[in-house]
């Protein structure tokens, strides 16, 4: 494998996969899908300028993946040409399209999923394609387990997810103590959920902090208002 967290390492593992019996479908496919499956998703928190090299690195090593983009982000806007390209670019590389929806200030599980119907409608009609992933921004500040949407949206933190389907994260640059590499070559799961944020993979490493204080820098935000308790305790942890 390549330096941590850098794109070389990432199709190290998208190859890897291949290698050992899987392959990449999406979410549409929960249901019917047999033998081993990597359910690949992509969660756009930050800045929209890492999701063009990793849809383009993806399909060159023929892997198909879902990118969930947030309405309302405080760090990009969606009404935007960068947004519009962004996505149009994913899509023509033959990724799905996928929201990525922030409820951690409605209280009310029905409204939610009003909410994000009524997003995800929206998101279909700008981009003239079908959605079925609906991934929960910061789903531990907020319950989203219990939450069943209509079909065919999909919660992706639906409990089928972390019962009979394996799941790996490399949520802030940690993989919380999961070796993927080793979850793929034992294949224990049969069936993977893949979490993957762009922003976290670059051409050459680059540790936690340093990215978080250039995106600090990038959106106009103190450093300390744009980290979490999590990655406050990693840095602390020398991570």
């Amino acid at each position: 494998m390549s330096e941590p967290f850098s794109w070389g390492q990432y199709a190290g593992y998208l190859d890897l996969a291949g290698e050992c019996g899987y392959r990449f479908a999406g979410f549409d496919e929960v249901e019917t899908s047999r033998g081993r499956v990597i359910y690949l998703r992509h969660d756009i928190d930050f800045a929209l300028r890492w999701v063009p090299p990793m849809a383009e690195l993806e399909h060159e090593h023929g892997v198909r993946s879902t990118y969930c983009f947030l309405l309302d982000s405080q760090n990009y806007a969606s009404e935007t040409a960068e947004f519009d390209a962004t996505v149009a670019r994913t899509l023509e590389l033959g990724h799905w399209l996928g929201l990525h929806f922030d409820a951690t200030g409605i209280a009310d599980d029905d409204v939610v999923v009003e909410r994000v119907v009524s997003a995800a409608a929206a998101l279909e009609r700008r981009f003239g394609t079908e959605l079925t992933a609906v991934s929960f921004h910061m789903p531990t500040r907020r319950p989203v387990t219990q939450i069943e949407l209509p079909a065919p949206l999909v919660n992706t933190y639906g409990p089928r997810f972390f019962t009979e389907i394996g799941y790996a994260s490399d949520s802030n640059q940690h993989w919380r103590g999961t070796d993927f590499e080793q979850m793929l070559r034992s294949g224990e799961h049969e069936r993977i959920q893949l979490l993957i944020h762009p922003m976290w993979w670059r051409a050459d490493y680059m540790p936690m902090l340093a990215k978080l204080e250039e995106l600090a820098a990038e959106i106009g935000m103190p450093i300390g208002d744009l980290l979490t308790d999590e990655q406050q305790a990693l840095i602390d942890a020398g991570a």
